[in-house]
């Protein structure tokens, strides 16, 4: 494979599953051979050719593969986010200001830790990226949920909820934005109302805005910290090049704290919290946002393809399944809820894994049964084999598991 999206047409031929299934990551090692995995947040595409090169060229230098120094403020990799907060976002954040963690999770816990107390309130809304829960509770702090509310064919944010969290008392807000499960982009007006409402009743926000390089056009996203609005409001952004340009296995990520206080409220976090990042994951990222515009935009061409092709074959395969178009990430968020309802049976991931042979993940882990989401970051063929295989799952009486075959591409809907 090549470091082109657009150019790899192996990962569109008949043999792209085996090609992949030689893989070693965890989404293609923790199920049998037989199951198509669509639950782990990672691409399948190939990684960029200026991360690879990168990389290489840190190899070469031989011997340089110790701890990463995580307590700089001038590296490589703090001025190319902070020069990519700029361009992309027009956000202007000083190099120094961009601190380094081993993943955005260490983000979400160090804010926790030093923006709460043990007993306060965080508020979220759902369904939620499983993450937050977890840390939250591990923290032990309580997880007040606030549910998304359907309207004009999109979820948004329960603004009331949100006034009425923080008013009982929540002391933290994690927002994801853009949205994981549904692909949402919040919109200007409702960060700023968030904004006018965390500064009237003194609460942190802390932005998960680990998708924010993956918008669709016809989307804008706007950093949280970035608003007018969020002038005073007590913030923490949390960015990484592992969902963009697939780089999980690296460990680097980035929190931008909003004001010198809370800057240095991080910095003096437990060290466990920002120790972890791997040297190559800096190198990488580095790469990735300094040099890697290109084969991201390559990308998005070939996830909106996608993103469109699942809701064809979604409304003509299954047409019970609820699908949005997102507007960012590449996570497919389906409502399965008429489906649960006639089989009679709650545990729909384990009728798709049993009979279908793929893995999912639950709607229930992000606080919404009857959900399941889908990755479609993966070629076309293995976008439609997936539709087939969840057809067959959730189909009445579902004997074993389909042949093991990819569906012809010559065959598929054209895109739009």
């Amino acid at each position: 494979m090549t470091g082109s999206p657009q150019r790899d047409e192996s990962l569109d031929s008949a043999g792209a599953l085996a090609v992949l299934r030689g893989r070693t990551s965890a989404k293609w090692r923790q199920h049998p051979a037989d199951v198509l995995p669509s639950f782990i947040a990672e691409m399948d595409l190939p990684v960029a050719d200026e991360v690879l090169a990168a990389l290489r060229a840190h190899l070469d230098r031989g011997g340089d593969l110790g701890y990463a120094f995580s307590f700089t403020d001038d590296s490589p990799a703090q001025r190319a986010v902070a020069d990519w907060l700029g361009a992309r976002f027009d956000w202007a954040v000083a190099p120094s200001r961009v601190l380094y963690f081993a993943d955005v999770t260490r983000v979400t816990e160090a804010v926790i830790d030093t923006c709460s107390a043990p007993g306060d309130a965080v508020l979220t809304d759902i369904p939620a990226y499983p993450g937050f829960a977890e840390s939250v509770r591990d923290r032990g702090r309580e997880l007040v949920a606030n549910p998304m509310v359907p309207r004009g064919g999109r979820w948004r944010i329960d603004l009331d909820g949100v006034e009425r969290g923080f008013r009982d008392g929540a002391r933290i807000y994690l927002l994801c934005s853009p949205h994981n499960p549904t692909g949402r982009v919040h919109t200007p007006a409702e960060l700023t109302r968030i904004a006018e409402l965390a500064r009237r009743y003194r609460v942190t926000v802390f932005s998960d805005e680990v998708h924010s390089p993956l918008v669709y056009p016809g989307s804008t996203h706007v950093p949280f910290a970035a608003l007018p609005a969020a002038a005073g409001v007590r913030t923490v952004t949390g960015i990484s090049a592992s969902k963009a340009w697939n780089l999980a296995g690296l460990k680097c990520a980035f929190g931008v704290p909003g004001d010198a206080a809370t800057a240095e409220a991080l910095l003096a976090a437990p060290s466990r919290l920002r120790d972890g990042v791997g040297i190559l994951g800096a190198t990488a990222s580095t790469a990735a946002f300094a040099e890697g515009g290109r084969w991201l935009a390559e990308t998005m061409t070939r996830l909106d393809a996608n993103r469109r092709l699942l809701g064809r074959l979604v409304a003509r395969d299954l047409p019970e399944i609820g699908y949005q178009l997102p507007q960012a990430t590449f996570l497919g968020w389906l409502d399965c809820r008429r489906v649960a309802d006639r089989l009679g049976e709650a545990d729909l991931v384990g009728r798709a894994l049993r009979a279908g042979r793929l893995a999912v993940t639950d709607g229930a882990d992000f606080g919404s049964p009857g959900f399941l989401r889908v990755v479609f970051a993966t070629s076309r063929v293995l976008v439609a084999e997936q539709v087939r295989r969840l057809a067959h799952g959730l189909a009445d009486g579902a004997p074993a598991a389909p042949a093991d075959t990819a569906a012809d591409v010559a065959t598929l809907p054209a895109a739009a």
